[in-house]
């Protein structure tokens, strides 16, 4: 009796840490990102600060505390629960992509052929002119550009050649989330969780939105959506998961693909790897061949591949948005007090006038005129000023990094990094940019769908906020893993990584996008179902 005494206490206190030290990550999430809101800066100076921090500490750690214990007690009754059991998901794979193509149809219409922006046009550019460099996915490249300049050369429409790679796109994504459908009855899950899902895939305005808009993060997003299903199949099924040819080919690939069509996809999958073959125990000598053959591929790809197209490296200063932005900073608020020898070296790699044109949330304007070569000459000089300003200025350097984030981490945060002149945020690149031409069939749609990209006052109406807020969904993964961390269920540890490398390798990047982090909304129906249903995987 004794033992199982001191067991519980130290059950008690494992989960009363936990609400706490979740509940003050929170905590500060929200009391920093509501100053970074309304002062675009904030007082680490300030006792105040650290105050509220502290109190607003206590009410997250009871809140998280409650809803866990609650999640603990009942959410083996969940699944259980004789009314949804009633409830039976008939509907088969091809209708189901059928209703996800009719539910995006619409937004659609309203930006035909389709939402050509963010990089789209570079892209295109790239392929046009057959200079491509390894900026952008090189596959990407050739899918969108090859798509669009084969069918301006049959049709003599650019417009053309953009609605077919859209529909396409929708086609795939379509049926990748279908497979996390199929992904649900095949680990037994309440059929009210594929309604669910179908209904938030559907309808959800960021998937509408994303399921026509060009950008490469899309399919980056479902090839990682994939990576994600079949990582949960290696730790929950590691037997059969590796009887099952299928699956092992389905997981080389959506890893390969992870890989190549986003460079940080990179760096989330051969950690992941490596991790896996860490805890692959007796199936270590399998995965090792597995991971050889993704990895040789990949070597194939950046290698033969990227010779035959002539693929140049891209710009260095890509991955200096970080330093580039905190120097930046700097030099607009600190400028009195820097040394002359200093800024004549800054200036010789960043000219003056685009430092001049510094913006809190985004880096594109200081790295714009980036003077590659002079950054070559003078790279050791460059890093040590760097680090001297940082140990001058280090509030400075924090207050860059945080209002280059916090749309990433604030739940409240209006994403709106490309602000224009008017007001406007930038949920969303609503536009159709050259050489397409955009054609909307249902202007009120376009109106709707516009307000939701650039009006502000959108992103803050209770409801909508919760679909929209990256912010949220990163809160939501936080407070899932950390009660199955909490609770020693490990089983769910090696997918998490996916969120956590998501995160660290799109924080130092030049701004705070919602797609940049979709696999935290593609993922949410899974995620929320295997919260909610426990019991599913007690044997696991």
């Amino acid at each position: 009796m004794g033992q199982n005494m001191q067991c519980n206490r130290i059950g008690t206190r494992r989960k009363l840490i936990f609400a706490f030290v979740l509940g003050g990550i929170l905590s500060f999430f929200y009391v920093a990102g509501y100053g970074l809101e309304r002062d675009n800066s904030l007082d680490l100076t300030e006792k105040v600060f650290y105050l509220k921090w502290i109190l607003g500490a206590f009410p997250a750690a009871g809140i998280l505390h409650a809803l866990w214990e609650l999640t603990d007690r009942y959410g083996d009754r969940i699944g259980k629960a004789a009314l949804w059991r009633r409830v039976k998901f008939i509907l088969p794979d091809w209708l189901c992509v059928a209703i996800l193509l009719i539910c995006w149809l619409p937004v659609w219409l309203s930006i035909f052929p389709g939402a050509f922006a963010y990089d789209a046009f570079t892209e295109w550019e790239q392929f046009r002119d057959g200079m491509i460099t390894s900026h952008h996915p090189v596959l990407h490249v050739l899918l969108l550009g090859g798509t669009v300049e084969g069918m301006y050369h049959l049709t003599g429409s650019y417009n053309a050649g953009i609605a077919v790679y859209t529909f396409l796109q929708m086609l795939i994504l379509a049926n990748v989330f279908v497979r996390t459908l199929k992904f649900m009855e095949e680990f037994q899950l309440p059929d009210i969780f594929r309604w669910f899902a179908l209904c938030f895939y559907g309808l959800s305005p960021v998937s509408q939105l994303f399921a026509v808009s060009t950008t490469k993060d899309v399919l980056f997003s479902a090839a990682l959506l994939i990576f994600l299903l079949n990582l949960i199949r290696f730790c929950c099924q590691r037997k059969e998961f590796f009887l099952h040819r299928g699956q092992m080919i389905s997981f080389g690939l959506s890893a390969f693909f992870s890989m190549i069509l986003r460079n940080n996809g990179l760096y989330i999958v051969v950690i992941i790897l490596a991790v896996m073959l860490a805890a692959g125990g007796e199936y270590r000598k399998k995965l090792a061949l597995i991971a050889a053959g993704i990895c040789l591929a990949y070597g194939v790809y950046v290698g033969p591949c990227y010779r035959i197209l002539q693929v140049t490296p891209g710009g260095i200063e890509e991955m200096l948005s970080v330093p580039l932005q905190q120097m930046a900073r700097v030099h607009k608020y600190d400028y009195d007090s820097l040394e002359r020898q200093d800024l004549e070296l800054l200036y010789r790699i960043v000219p003056k006038e685009d430092l001049d044109s510094y913006r809190s949330t985004v880096s594109d304007f200081v790295k714009k005129g980036f003077q590659r070569e002079n950054f070559q000459d003078y790279k050791k000089e460059f890093f040590s000023l760097w680090l001297k300003w940082g140990m001058q200025h280090p509030l400075t350097y924090v207050n860059s990094f945080l209002i280059n984030t916090v749309d990433f981490w604030y739940p409240g945060a209006v994403v709106d990094g490309y602000q224009d002149e008017y007001g406007r945020s930038s949920y969303f690149d609503y536009r159709v940019s050259i050489p397409g031409e955009e054609m909307s069939f249902l202007p009120g749609v376009h109106g709707y769908y516009e307000r939701i990209s650039f009006d502000p006052e959108m992103q803050k109406v209770p409801f909508m906020s919760l679909l929209l807020s990256p912010g949220w969904y990163l809160v939501m993964v936080m407070v899932i893993f950390s009660r199955w961390w909490r609770n020693r269920k490990y089983t769910f540890m090696i997918p998490g990584l996916i969120f956590l490398l998501t995160m660290l390798t799109v924080l130092p990047g030049p701004m705070a996008l919602v797609r940049y982090v979709l696999i935290f909304y593609y993922a949410f129906p899974v995620w929320l179902a295997f919260f909610l249903c426990d019991e599913h995987f007690s044997g696991y």
